[in-house]
């Protein structure tokens, strides 16, 4: 690696450094996240990305006050939203194409006078185990658990939990296939 190649890397991690300094942050030096990727800490909680990770222009990780955690060799593709209320776990070599929207929380409609966006939030959280694949525009709702090798298919929308090895797809996501 020449030498101006290894300043252009150290000046692109020093700008990640300031640009999350005193926040609950970790981005591997090994991973790339685009500098139109929008991460956010709002309201607490913390966010941790692995080795050799991509996270790539115009997706959204924030936290509203859970942890998400991205392990290793992962991408989050363009225009994807990972938001972290309750919490979500993302394990190893799992691939989240565009459009994607995983959101921990939920509105519990209110009886009687209190208006809809006042009303109390769940927030069981969502963890995606190791190796899984998500489809463009799927959307992954609170307290699901996607299984091992699990395939998600486009446009989905994933109520329940995925076993492992499964391939699920439809509104609400059922299991189509089991490897």
């Amino acid at each position: 690696m020449s030498a101006r190649a290894r300043l252009v890397q150290v000046c692109r991690r020093l700008r990640f450094a300031i640009r999350f300094l005193g926040r609950p942050v970790k981005i591997h030096p090994s991973s790339w996240v685009s500098s139109r990727t929008v991460i956010r800490v709002c309201s607490g909680g913390s966010i941790t990305i692995g080795r050799n990770c991509e996270i790539h222009p115009l997706a959204m990780l924030m936290t509203h006050g859970g942890d998400i955690r991205i392990g290793d060799d992962c991408s989050v593709n363009p225009l994807s939203i990972v938001y972290g209320h309750g919490g979500v776990r993302i394990g190893n070599g799992v691939r989240i194409a565009a459009h994607t929207v995983i959101i921990p929380a939920n509105h519990t409609p209110s009886t009687g006078e209190r208006p809809l966006h006042r009303a109390p939030i769940t927030a069981r959280g969502i963890d995606i185990e190791d190796n899984v694949w998500i489809g463009a525009g799927a959307r992954i709702l609170d307290g699901v658990r996607i299984g091992k090798n699990a395939v998600i298919g486009a446009g989905s929308v994933v109520t329940r939990s995925v076993p492992a090895n499964a391939t699920v797809a439809g509104v609400p996501a059922r299991v189509i296939r089991q490897r």
